[in-house]
């Protein structure tokens, strides 16, 4: 799945999308992904059986997916900024002897209407509730908010790397995909409608501090590793 969004949009990269555009690459989608399956399965075949059922699926995937951008670019401006880019973060943490590296590749950024995102793909179902928080702590406590602890960690990275005063951080996932882009945001109370999807400064040094936190626990020798029940 990756690996195929990959190939499709990176002719992209610094071009406003255009629904013709998305439309041309909707008809080289059974090339790409059956030319990935060939590279992951090595000889597999895909003739019959699962891995038959395992093409088709991603190949409704993504096509499904393009078909609501183009939805989307026909009401927005969306540019492409870059796909699959690689980021890194070298942490000194007060307590921790030595350097702490963060590493992770942003499946894509990009404009839309101006606004910038960084957004994560899942092939698995993902839903608001797991990447708006009320809590801060719960973050690194909670397994349902992992995946808006990613997403943080995904800006703290790239606002690192970049300039940038604000952003949003969101997922798209492939079984959850009529919510469109799932943006993490923070909000006063659960029930609350109240929500603020701008990553600023202040988000990404609150944030830290709960990443350095646990980064401290996991490397304290007095504290023993627990598995926790997902």
């Amino acid at each position: 799945m990756h690996d195929s969004l990959e190939e499709l949009y990176t002719p992209f990269i610094g071009k406003v999308l255009r629904p013709e555009m998305l439309k041309a690459a909707k008809t080289d989608i059974g090339r790409v992904v059956k030319n990935h399956f060939a590279k992951s399965y090595l000889e597999g075949d895909i003739k019959t059986g699962k891995n038959l059922i395992a093409f088709h699926v991603v190949e409704r995937y993504i096509s499904n997916f393009i078909d609501r951008e183009i939805t989307d670019v026909m009401h927005h401006e969306i540019k492409i900024v870059g796909i699959e880019q690689k980021l890194s973060l070298t942490l000194a943490i007060p307590g921790v002897e030595f350097p702490v590296v963060l590493k992770g590749k942003l499946d894509r950024i990009d404009h839309r209407d101006g606004q910038l995102r960084i957004i994560d793909y899942k092939t698995g179902k993902v839903e608001l509730k797991n990447v708006e928080i009320v809590d801060w702590d719960a973050i690194t406590t909670d397994y349902d908010y992992s995946k808006a602890f990613q997403l943080l960690c995904y800006a703290l990275m790239y606002a690192n790397d970049n300039s940038v005063e604000t952003l949003e951080s969101g997922i798209i996932s492939f079984k959850n995909l009529n919510a469109g882009v799932l943006r993490f945001a923070t909000k006063p109370t659960k029930g609350s409608r109240t929500k603020e999807n701008s990553i600023t400064a202040d988000t990404l040094f609150l944030f830290k501090e709960e990443l350095c936190g646990l980064i401290t626990e996991i490397c304290n020798p007095d504290i023993p590793l627990a598995e926790k029940e997902v």
